[in-house]
Order: C-alpha cells, then sequence, then structure tokens
C-alpha cells in the first residue's frame, strides 16, 4: 500500500543529524525579522533542496511567510510569523526542561 502522508512532510522529518524541530527552530529564529531564502540556507547550515523544502513545510504551517523584497523582484523575505514565535517560544522551554538549550 502506498504512502499517502505528505512527501514534504515525510523528506523534512527524516533528514540527518539535527532534528527536524531543531531545524525548524533555528529556521524561525532566523527569520525573526525577515532573512533571504540563502541567508537562511548558509545561517542554518542547510543544501538549496532542503531549505526549499522546510520552507514549503513552514510555509504550509502558517509559521513563516513571505513578500516580495522589492516590488516586481523574484526575491522574496521570509519573515516569522506570531504562531511561528509561539513555536520559538515553546522549543526554548522544552530546551531548558531537557538542558540543551540551543540558544
Amino acid at each position: 500500500m502506498a504512502d499517502l502522508a505528505d512527501p514534504v512532510e515525510n523528506s523534512v522529518m527524516g533528514w540527518g543529524n539535527r532534528g527536524w524541530v531543531e531545524i525548524v527552530a533555528f529556521i524561525l529564529e532566523t527569520c525573526l525579522d525577515g532573512a533571504l531564502k540563502t541567508h537562511v540556507m548558509y545561517e542554518c547550515n542547510l543544501n538549496s533542496r532542503q531549505v526549499s523544502q522546510y520552507i514549503k513545510f513552514l510555509e504550509d504551517r502558517r509559521l513563516v511567510e513571505s513578500k516580495q523584497d522589492k516590488p516586481n523582484s523574484k526575491r522574496h523575505v521570509y519573515k516569522t510569523t506570531e504562531l511561528g514565535r509561539k513555536y520559538i517560544n515553546a522549543y526554548k522551554q522544552l530546551s531548558e526542561i531537557f538542558g540543551s538549550s540551543m540558544f
């Protein structure tokens, strides 16, 4: 039977040494004041495919929003939403409980 789950969600949740929860928190922290995709990519140490998947994952869940950098520009600035800020706060609280704060 084929897996009908969201392919973006599956790939986001199955990557690498860092947990996806930590990576999401780091991306949201990076986007607090607005950030270009390339800035997120370098700051969070992700490749272009990964950053695109994570950004889509976060946009779909309304944790980040995107706006054009300038009128008629193809560049987008990604900014953490209020829901994304709640995620960061919850992540920080859990990190304190488990003693592994990233921030």
